[in-house]
């Protein structure tokens, strides 16, 4: 038997076991591996409950990042005690069953788990897909007992692939292949006081998650999320019926989930010759508080109310980016966050002693320091040739919008720590994507911004419209098929480089903080902020 078809945790199980896109913590390691990738945090999860009175389960598991993918093990228990022994002395009226002794059954699960994001292994392509793997090694047995149950031990191995598939913001696919080692390449169980091997039951489960309230949702609402989980499960044995698994997750708030589900379970049919299903009722809350988790379960099993079952689970899953407002939001309310008064007077913008009065950007740069959005140096130079690195890049972009800057308590890079200056601004430069990591799990915030990187930010922070191919080059050093090219014509038809009169766009060539200034000053947003800040001039 494999105990994991229990041994999940609370959630999933409130959920009808409806796991295979909607699972990103270390429950992953026992529903979906390919979850596990999907979260930045360090996670452990525990469960414990009875089934059927008699079973007692125990579960616990733990995964973190790696500088290969996101690492996790588990381990599942379950166990029985004090079973009777029996034998039968006499026969006909003088039949009698009698105790001979007691023994306990043992059967667990170790669970090695790994997951990576494919975008990681392909260069930046197959953005939104992860793969994840698990290796299974069980062993069960009898102990106590006598000659009765001597050497009643086994042990085997087995794997399971799962992928995971963010499609779009609202939602998210998923697809297990549970047990698919073949006994040739030793997905099997044996025994040690028999020579038969027994295979280990094959399924496969394909579904996802599906936001039907909250902000990446079919309907917008920044205060509460609604999502509806749905797998459908299939097995290799023919007389095992395809299932289906469903549940719905409601969050009224940021701490707390009501939880319903609907999972189906094959059963001996009228006759005992032919298959029927259960449509077993779940159920369950759960909590979530500064990054730790509590849940709980409610299970039924078939139709005897003797066999509801209870399981509770407590993990930690790290603690989550702030919520945020839906993206048009923030935007509208930060273009109001500079007062216009009744009566606009002359504003006193900032000046550097190395800009000259005709110094090509001298007004972009004097409109952003004015704003607070660019600085200069303490010798009160703004040197604009200076060269910019990727981290004040995204210190520019996300004080131009006015963000709020909270502390951030994990980052996914592993050259940006949580305690660097730039750290929050990184953060949510990347969550925005503005800006991307690289393949390596790296930011390289001292790496220089080139005109062609530069180029692909802006457009994307504009929200520029990119044609996803190319016929006409833009600038004679531009080729149609450079991946940066869409970019660079986006930028171009939007203003943003005419300070190139001519000639060749320089894709290699380093973004200056004038050229930034220029740039930033001309996006949709920031240009707003300068018409307000200049009407004293007019």
């Amino acid at each position: 038997m494999d105990i994991g078809d229990i041994g999940m945790g609370a959630r999933p199980l409130s959920l009808g076991k409806a796991y295979a896109g909607g699972v990103d913590d270390a429950t992953s390691i026992f529903t979906n591996p390919a979850g596990m990738a999907w979260n930045k945090n360090m996670n452990i999860t525990s469960m414990s409950g009875t089934l059927l009175s008699d079973i007692n389960y125990v579960l616990v598991g733990f995964s973190d990042y790696s500088p290969i993918g996101k690492i996790g093990i588990g381990y599942v228990n379950a166990s029985i005690g004090a079973i009777p022994i029996t034998t039968i002395t006499g026969s006909g009226s003088t039949a009698a069953v009698v105790q001979t002794g007691i023994t306990d059954y043992n059967s667990n699960v170790v669970y090695l788990s790994y997951s990576t994001k494919l975008s990681s292994i392909l260069q930046g392509k197959a953005e939104g897909l992860s793969l994840g793997l698990n290796m299974k090694f069980f062993s069960q047995g009898f102990s106590g007992g006598g000659t009765a149950m001597q050497n009643a031990v086994g042990s085997g191995m087995d794997a399971d692939l799962g992928l995971m598939w963010q499609l779009n913001p609202w939602a998210k696919l998923g697809y297990t292949f549970n047990n698919f080692l073949p006994q040739t390449l030793g997905g099997r169980f044996e025994w040690e006081n028999q020579t038969e091997v027994e295979s280990i039951p094959m399924s496969m489960q394909m579904g996802g998650e599906f936001g039907l309230l909250g902000q990446d949702s079919l309907i917008k609402n920044d205060s509460q999320k609604l999502d509806l989980l749905a797998d459908y499960q299939t097995a290799k044995e023919s007389n095992q019926p395809a299932l289906w698994h469903l549940g719905l997750e409601y969050w009224p708030s940021d701490i707390l989930a009501f939880r319903v589900g609907m999972n189906q379970k094959p059963k001996a049919g009228a006759n005992n010759t032919e298959v029927a299903i259960d449509n077993n009722l779940t159920g369950g809350v759960g909590l979530r508080f500064f990054g730790f988790t509590f849940d709980y379960a409610y299970m039924q099993m078939g139709e005897l109310s003797d066999n509801i079952t209870h399981f509770f689970s407590f993990g930690y899953r790290g603690i989550d980016e702030p919520k945020k407002k839906s993206r048009e939001k923030i935007e509208k309310e930060a273009a109001n966050t500079i007062p216009v008064p009744e009566v606009v007077t002359k504003p006193n913008l900032k000046t550097y002693k190395d800009l000259a009065d005709d110094y090509w950007a001298k007004k972009p740069i004097e409109y952003l320091a004015s704003l607070g959005i660019m600085g200069g140096y303490p010798d009160q130079t703004f040197r604009p040739d200076k060269e910019l690195t990727r981290s004040e890049l995204a210190v520019l972009l996300v004080k131009a919008k006015n963000f709020k800057i909270n502390p951030v308590a994990e980052i996914e890079f592993s050259d940006v720590r949580p305690r660097d200056w730039f750290a929050p601004y990184v953060a949510i430069a990347v969550d925005r994507q503005y800006m991307n990591g690289y393949p390596d799990e790296t930011f390289r915030p001292n790496q220089i911004v080139s005109r062609a990187e530069a180029a692909l930010i802006f457009a994307r922070y504009a929200g520029l419209y990119m044609k996803p191919k190319m016929s006409q080059s833009v600038y004679p050093d531009v080729d149609t098929k450079h991946w940066a090219s869409s970019a660079v014509a986006a930028g171009k038809e939007a203003g943003f480089y005419e300070y190139i009169s001519s000639g060749d766009f320089g894709l290699d060539k380093s973004l200056t903080r004038a050229e930034a200034a220029e740039i930033l000053a001309k996006t949709p947003f920031v240009k707003e902020k300068i018409k307000e800040l200049i009407k004293g001039e007019q």
